[in-house]
């Protein structure tokens, strides 16, 4: 079972319940400012957010692949309102922020709504 601890991270599913979609639209994948990115997609429910287990073997090996800047996946985001959740790569975009990495390539995929 995960281990929950107060949200770091808007809950995308929260931020858009009950607003009507306009458009969806892919936006190709650029750096983004791992700064910027405050939410997630499927991580966080009745307001509690997974956490990262930094001591992970999988985690730790991340963290050393982006150390000595080896090229790693994209991640995925979702853009509502110029604000970014994370769909895939918690844990590149965890250890980005701990080694203090500005930037990260994204896939985008950006929602309207009214």
């Amino acid at each position: 079972m995960p281990f929950f601890r107060k949200p770091r991270y808007k809950s995308f599913d929260e931020q858009v319940n009950g607003r009507k979609l306009i458009s969806r639209s892919y936006k190709g994948t650029r750096p983004i400012d791992v700064n910027k990115i405050v939410g997630s997609v499927g991580r966080c429910h009745n307001g509690q957010c997974e956490s990262i287990d930094k001591n992970s073997q999988r985690y730790k090996n991340i963290k050393k692949a982006l150390e000595s800047l080896k090229v790693l996946p994209a991640i995925k985001v979702y853009v509502v309102d110029n604000e970014y959740y994370i769909v895939d790569g918690h844990h590149r975009v965890e250890a980005s922020k701990e080694i203090g990495m500005e930037f990260l390539d994204a896939e985008i995929i950006e929602f309207k709504y009214h």
